[in-house]
């Protein structure tokens, strides 16, 4: 599958399929995790390749000839990032660049180095895609040779913590890995690295199946999602996300490939569940899939002068609903649109099925004074949109994405009017598509539950986020409310990040966004002020003890590694130091679990 005809030009393709040439050790998956601020860097002391120090191979027609290089030494002063980036063109050049080499400058390069915010982006000396099993193990040993090389790893590059999946040393792009292959026998799907659920959840449906995934795809990639836990609208069901994982394939620090799961390399396979990029790279991961028939899916919009009934009636929908099938995330969102602000609750509703009679968002729908979706008025082509998972789910990343709601995607900007479900198919948005222009930070608080008094100061919180966005540049702010079941972790396995049955907990999520890197300083100060706020009230009412363990994919980067593995980090420091010995991914980002000595 995949492997690119050497006459091809190496920055065309950003997705093809992963040619596996490892025997029995083969796949394909890596994170999607956050990259550094600032562009800083001068552009023109960055010269487009390096020297290989050799004449070209006339027998490579790629090459016509031309010199692969010639390096800038103002630049690439220390030696080894010269002898390991010489290496990595060569593997490159010998695949007939199935695997790519993609110099500063070129598409390829920019694809690879971007993520979705600004502020998690960093100029790459260079990047490299791999583009099978193979390369990525030579990859790996050439950072095992020249161990002062810095490195990154991205999937889906979602994150929003600096330097967790982008680098100044060298870019690793896993959108090669991007294989899907469905098992009819077993019902589970294998899922490479390099995939966004966006793309996951359209492939799956046509086999009627759906998997615990993220709760929107726009942009989403599957790797850092998986690693790091993987909260889904399905986990009061079935779970996180690691609970459904079946197997893993990962190429180890010493150049090995190998598969973990519960009966091989389990101790590997307990690691990788939650334990982030820390035992390697891992590139694909096999997880169970479930039937998938017509969904339930809605958007409520209130005006923020109708709080007060809105609180009341999730409050009254927490207490009262007890069915698995039924998730609902509330958020107070707040805009600087030019320069004025825009204030508004949203809920979004989520059933796996038809809507019962015993409607579980019965209150919710009386009180609402705009829905997304009007089901009863739906038929024909439209109503099976309305019904399909995956179609509802790109529709609904929109409210997700907080620079770009300013008002529900069904609505012409031009006319007022209101579109239908199959003309917004045909013409669907560019939401998780390319680079935003934002600095953003998530932070998170741990909650078992909520009550009417977090709600309240949930609320307080979030108006004083949006009262400096006029001030400071700031886009705008939103604060999640996503309740679960009790239940939700009765299914739970035993993984790197503790989650056990009978002690429910999910992040209660702050996200902010901003315009200029001067900014930083204030908007991530205000950012702490209010988890902390937000975290004694939490206390004081029962919803949340020191015992939670912090989530990894949505805490800020100086969130101690020990709060978010608690007591499991021992027996993960001992884990890392069998597969990680000389402590390689310790030069890459992300929450670094430290080596038993």
């Amino acid at each position: 599958m995949g492997a690119k005809h050497e006459s091809e030009q190496v920055n065309d393709v950003v997705h093809a399929k992963c040619a596996n040439s490892d025997g029995t050790e083969d796949g394909a998956t890596y994170v999607g995790s956050m990259g550094s601020a600032g562009k800083r860097f001068v552009a023109q002391e960055i010269h487009p390749s390096i020297d290989y120090n050799e004449k070209p191979d006339q027998s490579d027609h790629d090459s016509n000839g031309d010199s692969d290089a010639i390096y800038d030494a103002q630049f690439w002063t220390e030696e080894e990032y010269i002898e390991a980036t010489k290496e990595i063109q060569k593997i490159c050049k010998t695949s007939k660049h199935v695997s790519q080499f993609l110099r500063f400058g070129g598409a390829g390069y920019n694809l690879s180095v971007s993520h979705q915010f600004e502020s998690s982006s960093e100029v790459a000396r260079c990047a490299v895609q791999p583009g099978n099993i193979d390369d990525l193990k030579k990859i790996m040993k050439v950072f095992k040779t020249y161990d002062n090389v810095k490195f990154a790893v991205k999937g889906g590059g979602h994150s929003t913590n600096p330097g967790f999946s982008s680098t100044t040393g060298i870019q690793i792009s896993m959108a090669n890995f991007n294989e899907l292959e469905y098992n009819s026998k077993t019902k589970n799907l294998r899922i490479g690295a390099g995939c966004l659920f966006d793309e996951v959840y359209k492939e799956i449906s046509q086999y009627k199946r759906n998997i615990v995934g993220g709760a929107t795809a726009a942009g989403v990639g599957v790797a850092g999602w998986l690693l790091g836990g993987g909260y889904s609208l399905l986990t009061n069901q079935y779970g996180l996300g690691i609970d459904n994982l079946v197997e893993v394939q990962v190429v180890l620090c010493n150049g090995r490939s190998v598969k973990a799961s519960a009966e091989r390399n389990s101790d590997l396979f307990f690691a990788i569940r939650g334990g982030g990029n820390n035992f390697g790279i891992v590139t694909s991961f096999t997880v169970k899939t479930y039937p998938l028939g017509p969904i339930y899916r809605n958007m409520l919009t209130f005006p923020i002068d109708k709080a007060t009934k809105v609180k009341e009636a999730v409050v009254n929908h927490i207490n009262k609903c007890k069915d698995k099938k039924a998730a609902i995330i509330a958020a107070y969102r707040h805009f600087c649109i030019r320069g004025e602000q825009q204030d508004k609750i949203t809920v979004d509703l989520f059933y796996d099925g038809p809507l019962p009679s015993d409607n579980p968002f019965e209150e919710l729908l009386a009180i609402s004074d705009e829905k997304w979706i009007d089901h009863e008025a739906q038929d024909g082509a439209d109503k099976k949109l309305a019904e399909n998972f995956a179609f509802m789910d790109q529709l609904f990343s929109h409210i997700h994405d907080p620079s770009r709601i300013a008002a529900a995607p069904l609505h012409c900007p031009t006319y007022g009017t209101r579109l239908s479900l199959q003309t917004y198919a045909k013409n669907p948005p560019t939401a998780g598509v390319g680079e935003e222009n934002v600095r953003v930070r998530w932070g998170t608080v741990m909650v078992s539950h909520f009550t009417r008094r977090l709600l309240d100061e949930i609320e307080d919180q979030s108006k004083l986020a949006a009262s400096k966005m006029k001030d400071h540049q700031g886009k705008s702010t939103v604060i999640d409310i996503w309740p679960f079941l009790p239940s939700m972790f009765d299914t739970s396995t035993s993984a790197a990040w503790p989650h056990k049955k009978g002690q429910p907990n999910g992040p209660l999520l702050v996200c902010l966004q901003w315009e200029g890197e001067s900014n930083d300083k204030f908007w991530i100060g205000l950012i702490k002020q209010i988890l902390q706020s937000i975290q004694k009230v939490a206390e004081a009412e029962g919803c949340t003890n020191d015992d939670l363990p912090k989530y990894c994919n949505t805490s800020l980067a100086d969130v101690p590694v020990k709060d978010i593995y608690k007591n499991h980090l021992p027996k993960l420091m001992a884990i890392r130091a069998k597969y990680d010995p000389h402590d390689m991914m310790r030069r890459t980002g992300g929450f670094r679990i430290p080596l038993a000595s």
